[in-house]
């Protein structure tokens, strides 16, 4: 690698003919003293006026940004006080880096503004660098933005470092049908956008107990404890943790308007009244720009939280969870049912600690996680050891035999069950990614500046548990039999009961549908499980019956005088006494509620 450019100084005064006249000496002593060991050097000057120009050329080692404000600092240190000369501005002008192979440059990069290869070479050329731009450094993180790009189009997908590590007997599926089909003909969910459901309450009886299952069956006897994490996140956050710079293709964002001012918006509200449209594009010039992201990750906030902190071993390890809310990605083409979403829940859970403190939690989540998978829920599972590519490069993850990871390093383990309605066991795309479990070693730790107090290094893990997904899985190996369901969360559903479904004259909207809820319902009740249909009360219109006159309303029946205290009081009741006859009784002759018409009586 060889830089080649121009550091450009310009200084308070026009430079003093006897200064003029020493540079000749001043670049001598720049190479063998300032720049004396290093692999870099000035090449040739040039003063006019206030500025002076050196030509420098670089390599690796002392980097051409490195020598410009070496060489800042030794001028202002031998100029300033002999010649009370003061430096305004230092940038870097028509800067080529020269690297030892052919690189794919993009011109959109910034401060890229020319590229050529030759003899197996590549030469960049560079915008001018300020004083501030060349101490961010951005020199230095574009060189390293190229090797990365370069590294991870040698390291491919995530599909060729999957590597096998555990997995269940085969066991037969009870089911062999697509329960995304089922639960929405049935009517049990709806969609509500691309990639949303509202889920009814039937289905969230199914839902809820096999989180709530998770939750204290692997979870809280670990000592994790519940959190509640935000789920809208400024930028800073995702470019600390590098999901901007990684997926920001598949992250939902958010924004505010640019004015709490209703005035402002009153031509904008007045054409949707009229023509009953959005005009998203003139929506769009009253917004700000987006300054969120929508929960991506969900651990986020758990970093962000610990960041700039010191924490010493009593307060380790920390080990929270969090279930309070949605996660957004996009999926584009490939949402499906419940299977592949844009908005999903999960249970997320993290922790930090010392590094042998982060490995053992790790470790107690996986036999935690393979007693659930293969006791509780009796699911045929597998999992996978996969590398990310960001613990890869950032040297953490040492290089293993593919047939023997090393687990106890950074790196995920995927978590993935056979859905028998997708085909064949030996189909790879007949597995779904349920959930994961990953320990990042110092990565957002370091990012965020979470540190020991007695400088022990700090690794943090998190683990997903994809709600949607896990239930998904289940249906799909055991079917809505409730008599084919693991105990434990059969036992959780009926603790539960299942609310009865929703049914009306259009919904389900097909007969298949009506069949199938029709099928359901029968199940839930032959085990049950469902809520008993309510008893119809006196007087109300037969099943089905819709429309008609409202109500009405007639004089309650006066009640007989009395001295006494009214035998009963409604809660509604507008009386001056206090209620249930508490206080003065009333008067001989008096109506009922101190002289006031009774409750739904008519004038």
């Amino acid at each position: 690698m060889k830089f080649v450019g121009s550091a450009v100084y310009r200084f308070s005064r026009d430079l003093p003919p006897e200064v003029v006249g020493s540079l000749g000496a001043l670049v001598e002593e720049l190479n063998s003293g300032v720049l004396g060991g290093t692999d870099a050097r000035v090449t040739s000057y040039q003063a006019s006026g206030d500025t002076l120009r050196l030509g420098l050329e670089t390599g690796r080692r002392a980097k051409i940004h490195n020598v410009a404000l070496r060489i800042r600092n030794y001028l202002e240190g031998a100029w300033g006080r002999a010649h009370r000369l003061g430096i305004r501005e230092v940038s870097l002008e028509d800067v080529i880096v020269e690297l030892d192979r052919e690189y794919r440059v993009s011109l959109k990069l910034p401060y890229v503004i020319g590229t050529s290869s030759e003899g197996g070479r590549t030469r960049v050329s560079l915008a001018r660098l300020s004083e501030s731009e060349m101490k961010r450094p951005l020199l230095d993180r574009l060189l390293k933005l190229l090797e990365d790009k370069e590294a991870r189009a040698a390291w491919g997908g995530k599909a060729e470092h999957w590597v096998q590590i555990a997995r269940s007997a085969e066991k037969e599926p009870r089911c062999s049908e697509d329960p995304n089909k089922v639960l929405e003909a049935s009517g049990l969910i709806k969609r509500f956008s691309v990639g949303q459901w509202v889920y009814t309450p039937t289905f969230y009886a199914l839902l809820k107990p096999l989180a709530d299952l998770f939750v204290d069956e692997v979870v809280r006897p670990l000592g994790f404890r519940e959190a509640l994490f935000p789920k809208m996140y400024p930028l800073e956050v995702g470019l600390r943790t590098g999901h901007l710079k990684g997926t920001i293709n598949s992250m939902v964002f958010a924004t505010f308007p640019k004015s709490y001012d209703i005035s402002e918006f009153e031509d904008l509200t007045d054409y949707m009244t009229l023509m009953d449209e959005v005009p998203v594009e003139d929506l769009a010039g009253r917004l700000e720009p987006p300054g969120n992201f929508l929960c991506y990750a969900q651990c986020e906030p758990f970093y962000w939280f610990f960041g700039g902190e010191v924490m010493d071993d009593a307060g380790l390890p920390v080990k929270w969870f969090d279930r309070s809310g949605p996660s957004y990605r996009w999926e584009s083409g490939g949402i499906y049912g419940i299977e592949r979403m844009v908005e999903f829940h999960r249970v997320e859970v993290v922790w930090m600690g010392r590094v042998e403190q982060a490995v053992e939690i790790r470790n107690q989540l996986l036999e935690g996680y393979r007693r659930f998978m293969e006791e509780v829920l009796d699911l045929e599972w597998r999992w996978a050891w996969v590398t990310p590519f960001y613990l890869e490069q950032s040297g953490e993850v040492e290089a293993a035999e593919a047939a023997a990871p090393d687990i106890n390093q950074p790196g995920t383990i995927d978590f993935e069950a056979w859905l028998p309605y997708k085909g064949d066991r030996s189909d790879r795309k007949s597995w779904l990614e349920i959930g994961n479990i990953s320990i990042h070693g110092t990565k957002y730790t370091k990012s965020f500046r979470a540190k020991h107090n007695k400088g022990e290094t700090l690794w943090s893990g998190c683990s997903g548990f994809g709600t949607q997904r896990w239930l998904l899985a289940l249906l799909s190996q055991k079917g809505f039999d409730p008599s084919n369901w693991p105990d434990k969360y059969r036992e959780r559903v009926a603790a539960l009961r299942i609310p009865r479904p929703v049914r009306g004259v259009t919904y389900p909207r097909s007969e298949e549908g009506r069949r199938h809820l029709e099928r359901l319902v029968e199940l839930f009740s032959s085990a049950g499980l469902m809520e008993r249909s309510p008893a119809p009360s006196p007087g109300a219109p037969p099943r089905g019956a819709s429309g008609g006159a409202a109500p009405r309303l007639t004089p309650a029946p006066a009640a007989p005088p009395s001295r006494g205290v009214p035998p009963s009081c409604s809660p509604r009741c507008r009386a001056p006494t206090p209620p249930c006859g508490r206080g003065s009784p009333r008067r001989r002759g008096s109506r009922p509620g101190g002289g006031r018409r009774a409750w739904g009586s008519r004038p």
